[in-house]
Protein backbone atom coordinates (compact mmCIF):
# COMPACT_ATOMS: atom_id res chain seq x y z
CA UNK A 1 0.00 0.00 0.00
CA UNK A 2 1.32 3.24 -0.98
CA UNK A 3 1.44 6.59 1.34
CA UNK A 4 -1.46 8.16 0.15
CA UNK A 5 -2.17 11.38 -0.79
CA UNK A 6 -1.12 14.18 1.86
CA UNK A 7 -4.09 16.28 3.16
CA UNK A 8 -2.20 18.59 5.49
CA UNK A 9 -2.51 17.90 9.47
CA UNK A 10 -5.45 17.24 11.70
CA UNK A 11 -4.75 17.76 15.23
CA UNK A 12 -1.23 18.04 14.73
CA UNK A 13 -0.89 14.84 12.72
CA UNK A 14 -0.03 14.30 9.22
CA UNK A 15 -2.83 12.96 7.14
CA UNK A 16 -2.88 10.67 4.24
CA UNK A 17 -5.72 9.38 1.99
CA UNK A 18 -5.64 6.51 0.00
CA UNK A 19 -7.56 6.15 -3.02
CA UNK A 20 -9.44 3.52 -2.20
CA UNK A 21 -11.08 5.51 0.21
CA UNK A 22 -13.65 6.80 -2.63
CA UNK A 23 -14.40 2.85 -2.68
CA UNK A 24 -15.99 3.05 0.87
CA UNK A 25 -16.99 6.53 -0.31
CA UNK A 26 -19.32 5.00 -2.84
CA UNK A 27 -19.99 1.55 -0.97
CA UNK A 28 -21.09 4.02 1.92
CA UNK A 29 -23.13 5.85 -0.33
CA UNK A 30 -24.75 3.30 -2.59
CA UNK A 31 -25.78 1.42 0.75
CA UNK A 32 -27.66 4.62 2.94
CA UNK A 33 -29.36 5.82 -0.81
CA UNK A 34 -30.87 2.09 -1.48
CA UNK A 35 -32.33 1.95 2.68
CA UNK A 36 -33.36 5.10 2.98
CA UNK A 37 -36.60 4.84 0.12
CA UNK A 38 -38.22 2.04 3.26
CA UNK A 39 -37.23 4.36 6.05
CA UNK A 40 -38.11 7.53 4.35
CA UNK A 41 -40.75 7.08 1.17
CA UNK A 42 -41.83 9.78 -0.96
CA UNK A 43 -38.49 11.06 -1.67
CA UNK A 44 -36.62 11.31 -5.65
CA UNK A 45 -34.02 9.24 -6.22
CA UNK A 46 -31.38 12.13 -6.30
CA UNK A 47 -32.53 13.27 -3.05
CA UNK A 48 -31.74 9.40 -1.61
CA UNK A 49 -28.37 9.64 -3.40
CA UNK A 50 -27.47 12.80 -2.29
CA UNK A 51 -28.39 12.07 1.26
CA UNK A 52 -26.79 8.80 0.74
CA UNK A 53 -23.17 11.02 -0.04
CA UNK A 54 -23.90 13.36 2.44
CA UNK A 55 -24.29 10.38 5.18
CA UNK A 56 -21.65 8.73 3.82
CA UNK A 57 -18.87 11.90 3.96
CA UNK A 58 -19.85 12.40 7.63
CA UNK A 59 -18.97 8.49 8.43
CA UNK A 60 -15.87 8.71 6.68
CA UNK A 61 -15.71 12.05 9.27
CA UNK A 62 -16.46 9.80 12.07
CA UNK A 63 -13.77 6.95 10.82
CA UNK A 64 -11.04 9.60 11.10
CA UNK A 65 -12.35 10.58 14.87
CA UNK A 66 -11.78 7.36 15.61
CA UNK A 67 -8.24 6.87 14.22
CA UNK A 68 -7.71 10.27 15.76
CA UNK A 69 -8.57 9.51 19.11
CA UNK A 70 -5.75 6.35 19.02
CA UNK A 71 -3.20 9.11 17.76
CA UNK A 72 -3.91 11.47 20.82
CA UNK A 73 -4.16 9.06 23.37
CA UNK A 74 -0.97 7.57 22.22
CA UNK A 75 0.51 11.47 22.27
CA UNK A 76 -0.33 11.68 25.39
CA UNK A 77 1.22 8.68 26.61
CA UNK A 78 4.46 9.94 24.86
CA UNK A 79 4.73 7.75 22.02
CA UNK A 80 5.27 9.21 18.41
CA UNK A 81 2.10 9.74 16.08
CA UNK A 82 3.82 9.05 12.38
CA UNK A 83 0.47 9.96 11.12
CA UNK A 84 -3.08 9.39 10.66
CA UNK A 85 -4.18 7.27 7.66
CA UNK A 86 -7.27 6.80 5.87
CA UNK A 87 -8.10 3.97 3.17
CA UNK A 88 -10.07 1.17 2.10
CA UNK A 89 -11.02 -0.51 5.83
CA UNK A 90 -10.98 2.78 7.45
CA UNK A 91 -7.81 4.15 8.89
CA UNK A 92 -4.64 3.36 10.67
CA UNK A 93 -3.20 5.41 13.24
CA UNK A 94 0.69 4.71 12.58
CA UNK A 95 2.57 4.85 15.75
CA UNK A 96 6.51 5.74 15.76
CA UNK A 97 6.93 3.35 18.94
CA UNK A 98 5.26 0.45 21.26
CA UNK A 99 3.72 1.30 24.88
CA UNK A 100 5.94 0.92 27.30
CA UNK A 101 3.19 -0.51 29.82
CA UNK A 102 -0.41 -2.70 28.98
CA UNK A 103 -2.25 -0.09 30.44
CA UNK A 104 -0.95 2.22 28.42
CA UNK A 105 -1.63 -0.76 25.53
CA UNK A 106 -5.05 -1.07 26.58
CA UNK A 107 -5.82 2.45 26.89
CA UNK A 108 -4.56 3.20 23.33
CA UNK A 109 -6.39 0.44 22.16
CA UNK A 110 -9.32 0.74 23.73
CA UNK A 111 -9.57 4.75 22.84
CA UNK A 112 -10.77 4.18 18.91
CA UNK A 113 -14.06 2.26 19.67
CA UNK A 114 -14.78 4.05 22.42
CA UNK A 115 -15.10 6.81 20.34
CA UNK A 116 -16.89 5.04 17.38
CA UNK A 117 -19.39 4.11 20.35
CA UNK A 118 -20.01 7.46 21.76
CA UNK A 119 -20.82 8.59 18.35
CA UNK A 120 -23.63 5.79 17.67
CA UNK A 121 -24.84 7.80 21.03
CA UNK A 122 -24.45 10.83 19.86
CA UNK A 123 -26.12 10.27 16.14
CA UNK A 124 -28.87 8.19 17.97
CA UNK A 125 -29.60 11.35 20.58
CA UNK A 126 -29.89 13.39 17.79
CA UNK A 127 -31.91 10.96 15.09
CA UNK A 128 -34.60 11.29 18.60
CA UNK A 129 -34.38 15.43 18.72
CA UNK A 130 -34.38 15.53 14.88
CA UNK A 131 -38.06 13.42 14.94
CA UNK A 132 -39.18 15.67 18.35
CA UNK A 133 -38.25 18.68 16.61
CA UNK A 134 -40.09 17.43 13.31
CA UNK A 135 -37.13 17.10 11.18
CA UNK A 136 -38.14 15.82 7.75
CA UNK A 137 -37.84 11.74 7.72
CA UNK A 138 -34.99 11.51 5.21
CA UNK A 139 -32.59 13.57 7.79
CA UNK A 140 -33.58 11.44 10.52
CA UNK A 141 -33.13 7.94 8.69
CA UNK A 142 -29.59 9.32 8.31
CA UNK A 143 -28.51 9.92 11.30
CA UNK A 144 -29.94 6.55 12.65
CA UNK A 145 -27.88 5.06 9.91
CA UNK A 146 -24.95 7.06 11.36
CA UNK A 147 -25.45 5.96 14.83
CA UNK A 148 -26.10 1.77 13.83
CA UNK A 149 -23.37 2.15 11.42
CA UNK A 150 -21.06 3.56 14.47
CA UNK A 151 -22.11 0.70 16.62
CA UNK A 152 -21.28 -1.44 14.25
CA UNK A 153 -17.45 -0.40 13.94
CA UNK A 154 -16.99 -0.42 17.37
CA UNK A 155 -18.44 -3.50 18.30
CA UNK A 156 -16.47 -5.07 15.21
CA UNK A 157 -13.32 -3.29 16.45
CA UNK A 158 -13.46 -5.14 19.72
CA UNK A 159 -13.51 -8.21 18.22
CA UNK A 160 -10.64 -10.13 20.00
CA UNK A 161 -7.87 -10.83 17.33
CA UNK A 162 -4.99 -8.60 16.54
CA UNK A 163 -4.76 -6.30 14.36
CA UNK A 164 -8.49 -5.36 15.47
CA UNK A 165 -8.15 -3.04 18.33
CA UNK A 166 -9.64 -6.02 20.62
CA UNK A 167 -6.78 -7.84 19.65
CA UNK A 168 -4.53 -4.99 21.04
CA UNK A 169 -6.83 -4.53 24.27
CA UNK A 170 -6.34 -8.87 24.50
CA UNK A 171 -2.48 -8.31 23.72
CA UNK A 172 -2.42 -5.93 26.73
CA UNK A 173 -4.55 -8.36 28.99
CA UNK A 174 -2.43 -11.07 28.00
CA UNK A 175 0.84 -8.91 28.72
CA UNK A 176 -0.20 -7.59 32.29
CA UNK A 177 -1.20 -11.53 33.37
CA UNK A 178 2.23 -13.08 31.48
CA UNK A 179 4.45 -10.44 31.98
CA UNK A 180 6.02 -11.33 28.63
CA UNK A 181 4.88 -9.11 25.68
CA UNK A 182 6.29 -10.99 23.09
CA UNK A 183 4.01 -13.62 24.30
CA UNK A 184 1.18 -11.64 24.08
CA UNK A 185 1.48 -10.05 20.83
CA UNK A 186 1.77 -13.70 19.55
CA UNK A 187 -1.13 -14.95 21.06
CA UNK A 188 -3.15 -11.56 20.23
CA UNK A 189 -1.91 -12.29 16.74
CA UNK A 190 -3.07 -16.07 16.92
CA UNK A 191 -6.48 -15.12 18.04
CA UNK A 192 -7.08 -12.39 15.26
CA UNK A 193 -6.17 -15.44 12.66
CA UNK A 194 -9.13 -17.45 14.55
CA UNK A 195 -10.99 -14.50 14.05
CA UNK A 196 -10.28 -14.19 10.29
CA UNK A 197 -11.04 -17.54 9.64
CA UNK A 198 -14.91 -17.02 11.39
CA UNK A 199 -15.11 -14.09 9.22
CA UNK A 200 -14.24 -16.04 5.90
CA UNK A 201 -16.00 -18.95 7.01
CA UNK A 202 -19.34 -16.67 8.06
CA UNK A 203 -18.89 -14.78 4.08
CA UNK A 204 -18.93 -18.03 2.58
CA UNK A 205 -22.42 -19.16 3.95
CA UNK A 206 -23.69 -15.69 3.56
CA UNK A 207 -22.59 -15.86 -0.09
CA UNK A 208 -24.26 -19.13 -0.35
CA UNK A 209 -27.49 -18.28 1.46
CA UNK A 210 -28.64 -14.74 1.19
CA UNK A 211 -26.41 -12.13 -0.21
CA UNK A 212 -23.61 -12.22 -2.65
CA UNK A 213 -22.56 -8.80 -2.05
CA UNK A 214 -22.49 -9.02 1.96
CA UNK A 215 -21.05 -12.29 1.40
CA UNK A 216 -17.84 -10.77 -0.15
CA UNK A 217 -17.15 -7.95 1.40
CA UNK A 218 -16.98 -10.52 4.54
CA UNK A 219 -14.66 -12.79 2.85
CA UNK A 220 -12.39 -9.79 1.82
CA UNK A 221 -12.17 -8.72 5.13
CA UNK A 222 -11.67 -11.67 6.81
CA UNK A 223 -8.93 -12.13 4.55
CA UNK A 224 -7.49 -8.87 5.03
CA UNK A 225 -7.38 -9.26 8.76
CA UNK A 226 -5.92 -13.12 8.02
CA UNK A 227 -3.01 -11.74 5.99
CA UNK A 228 -2.45 -8.82 8.41
CA UNK A 229 -2.70 -11.06 11.36
CA UNK A 230 -0.03 -13.59 10.06
CA UNK A 231 2.14 -10.61 9.41
CA UNK A 232 1.91 -9.07 12.81
CA UNK A 233 3.28 -12.69 14.08
CA UNK A 234 6.07 -12.56 12.13
CA UNK A 235 7.08 -8.79 13.10
CA UNK A 236 6.84 -10.32 16.37
CA UNK A 237 9.67 -12.61 15.80
CA UNK A 238 11.51 -10.36 13.63
CA UNK A 239 11.98 -8.07 16.77
CA UNK A 240 12.40 -10.92 18.99
CA UNK A 241 15.11 -12.25 16.77
CA UNK A 242 17.31 -9.15 16.82
CA UNK A 243 17.31 -8.14 20.03
CA UNK A 244 20.96 -7.14 20.66
CA UNK A 245 21.73 -6.86 16.70
CA UNK A 246 23.38 -3.41 16.18
CA UNK A 247 24.30 -1.66 12.99
CA UNK A 248 27.90 -2.62 12.97
CA UNK A 249 26.55 -6.27 13.01
CA UNK A 250 24.32 -5.62 9.57
CA UNK A 251 26.08 -3.18 7.44
CA UNK A 252 28.39 -3.33 4.19
CA UNK A 253 31.41 -1.76 5.98
CA UNK A 254 33.44 0.40 3.45
CA UNK A 255 31.21 0.41 0.67
CA UNK A 256 32.33 1.26 -3.02
CA UNK A 257 31.80 5.03 -3.66
CA UNK A 258 30.86 6.58 -6.80
CA UNK A 259 32.48 9.96 -7.95
CA UNK A 260 29.93 12.65 -8.18
CA UNK A 261 32.26 14.55 -10.97
CA UNK A 262 31.75 11.78 -13.48
CA UNK A 263 28.39 11.43 -15.96
CA UNK A 264 26.30 8.74 -15.32
CA UNK A 265 26.98 7.08 -18.55
CA UNK A 266 30.86 6.73 -17.30
CA UNK A 267 29.75 4.96 -14.33
CA UNK A 268 27.64 2.42 -14.97
CA UNK A 269 30.82 1.58 -18.08
CA UNK A 270 33.50 1.73 -15.46
CA UNK A 271 31.96 1.25 -11.95
CA UNK A 272 28.89 -0.75 -12.48
CA UNK A 273 29.08 -3.02 -14.37
CA UNK A 274 30.95 -6.46 -13.30
CA UNK A 275 30.07 -5.07 -9.97
CA UNK A 276 27.44 -6.94 -7.44
CA UNK A 277 26.49 -4.02 -5.34
CA UNK A 278 23.24 -1.68 -6.32
CA UNK A 279 23.95 1.04 -4.06
CA UNK A 280 26.70 3.44 -3.56
CA UNK A 281 27.42 6.38 -1.27
CA UNK A 282 28.33 9.24 -3.75
CA UNK A 283 31.30 11.75 -2.48
CA UNK A 284 33.13 14.77 -3.93
CA UNK A 285 36.14 15.65 -4.93
CA UNK A 286 37.75 15.99 -1.19
CA UNK A 287 36.23 12.76 0.10
CA UNK A 288 32.96 13.89 1.74
CA UNK A 289 29.67 12.07 0.98
CA UNK A 290 26.96 13.75 -0.67
CA UNK A 291 24.25 11.58 -1.39
CA UNK A 292 23.38 8.29 -2.59
CA UNK A 293 23.13 6.89 -5.79
CA UNK A 294 20.88 3.26 -7.04
CA UNK A 295 19.79 1.66 -9.76
CA UNK A 296 16.57 3.40 -9.49
CA UNK A 297 18.28 6.54 -9.90
CA UNK A 298 20.33 5.30 -12.58
CA UNK A 299 17.08 4.05 -14.50
CA UNK A 300 15.46 7.57 -14.06
CA UNK A 301 18.37 9.32 -16.43
CA UNK A 302 17.55 8.91 -20.06
CA UNK A 303 19.65 6.99 -21.95
CA UNK A 304 20.54 10.14 -24.18
CA UNK A 305 21.05 12.06 -21.03
CA UNK A 306 23.71 9.55 -19.61
CA UNK A 307 26.73 10.87 -21.30
CA UNK A 308 25.92 14.59 -19.85
CA UNK A 309 24.32 14.70 -16.14
CA UNK A 310 26.64 14.35 -13.30
CA UNK A 311 26.48 11.54 -10.63
CA UNK A 312 25.57 14.06 -7.90
CA UNK A 313 23.06 15.27 -10.04
CA UNK A 314 21.22 11.94 -10.17
CA UNK A 315 21.81 10.83 -6.65
CA UNK A 316 19.48 11.67 -3.87
CA UNK A 317 20.62 14.18 -1.79
CA UNK A 318 22.42 12.85 1.65
CA UNK A 319 20.28 15.19 3.91
CA UNK A 320 16.96 12.58 2.17
CA UNK A 321 18.78 9.77 3.22
CA UNK A 322 18.16 7.85 5.95
CA UNK A 323 21.31 7.69 8.86
CA UNK A 324 22.16 5.27 11.42
CA UNK A 325 24.76 5.51 14.13
CA UNK A 326 27.50 2.59 14.34
CA UNK A 327 26.42 1.29 17.55
CA UNK A 328 22.83 1.89 17.45
CA UNK A 329 20.50 -1.03 18.04
CA UNK A 330 19.55 -2.62 14.23
CA UNK A 331 15.58 -2.73 15.51
CA UNK A 332 15.19 1.13 15.59
CA UNK A 333 16.44 0.96 12.20
CA UNK A 334 13.99 -1.47 10.76
CA UNK A 335 11.47 0.52 12.00
CA UNK A 336 12.51 3.70 10.68
CA UNK A 337 13.22 2.20 6.66
CA UNK A 338 9.63 0.40 7.38
CA UNK A 339 8.01 3.96 7.31
CA UNK A 340 10.81 5.42 4.72
CA UNK A 341 10.17 5.30 0.92
CA UNK A 342 13.94 4.55 0.55
CA UNK A 343 15.07 1.25 2.15
CA UNK A 344 18.65 1.98 2.56
CA UNK A 345 20.61 4.01 5.00
CA UNK A 346 23.70 5.15 5.62
CA UNK A 347 26.09 4.14 8.93
CA UNK A 348 28.40 7.24 10.46
CA UNK A 349 30.66 7.25 13.03
CA UNK A 350 31.99 10.21 14.50
CA UNK A 351 30.21 12.11 11.33
CA UNK A 352 32.06 10.15 8.67
CA UNK A 353 30.17 7.60 6.54
CA UNK A 354 31.36 4.01 7.44
CA UNK A 355 28.80 1.32 6.21
CA UNK A 356 25.85 1.24 4.25
CA UNK A 357 22.42 -0.93 5.64
CA UNK A 358 20.67 -2.36 2.11
CA UNK A 359 17.10 -4.37 1.52
CA UNK A 360 19.52 -7.48 0.90
CA UNK A 361 21.80 -7.15 4.16
CA UNK A 362 18.42 -6.89 5.98
CA UNK A 363 16.59 -9.78 3.79
CA UNK A 364 19.63 -12.08 4.72
CA UNK A 365 20.23 -10.89 8.61
CA UNK A 366 16.36 -11.76 9.67
CA UNK A 367 16.67 -14.40 7.56
CA UNK A 368 19.67 -16.13 9.56
CA UNK A 369 18.73 -15.00 12.71
CA UNK A 370 15.34 -17.23 12.44
CA UNK A 371 17.12 -20.18 11.00
CA UNK A 372 19.24 -20.01 13.89
CA UNK A 373 17.68 -18.86 17.07
CA UNK A 374 14.96 -21.27 18.31
CA UNK A 375 11.45 -20.91 18.52
CA UNK A 376 9.68 -19.77 21.17
CA UNK A 377 7.74 -22.55 23.43
CA UNK A 378 5.28 -23.87 22.06
CA UNK A 379 6.21 -22.86 18.99
CA UNK A 380 5.07 -19.48 19.55
CA UNK A 381 6.57 -16.87 16.88
CA UNK A 382 7.12 -13.33 18.03
CA UNK A 383 6.90 -9.35 15.56
CA UNK A 384 3.35 -4.72 13.40
CA UNK A 385 3.77 -0.92 14.58
CA UNK A 386 0.80 1.07 15.06
CA UNK A 387 -3.49 0.30 15.84
CA UNK A 388 -5.65 -0.32 13.18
Amino acid sequence: MDEGIPLGRVAGFPLTVHWSVLVILWLFTWSLASTLPDAAPGYPPPVYWLAGACGAAVLLASLLAHELTHAIVARRAGIEVVGVKLWLFGGIARLGGEAKTPRTAFWIAASGPAMSLALAAVFAGAAVGLRVVGMTNIVVAVAWWLAVINLILGVFNLLPGAPLDGGRILRAYLWRRHGDAVRAAVGAARAGRIVAYVLIGVGLLEFLVSSLVGGVWMVFIGWFLLTAARDEETWVLTRQSLAGVSIADVMTAHPHTAPGWISVEEFIQRYLLGDRHSSYPVENSDGAITGLITLNQLRGVAPDQRATTLIRDAAIPRDEVATAELHEPFIGLLERLARAAEKRALVVDSGRVVGIVTASDITRLIDVRRLALPQPAGGAKTIGNGVA
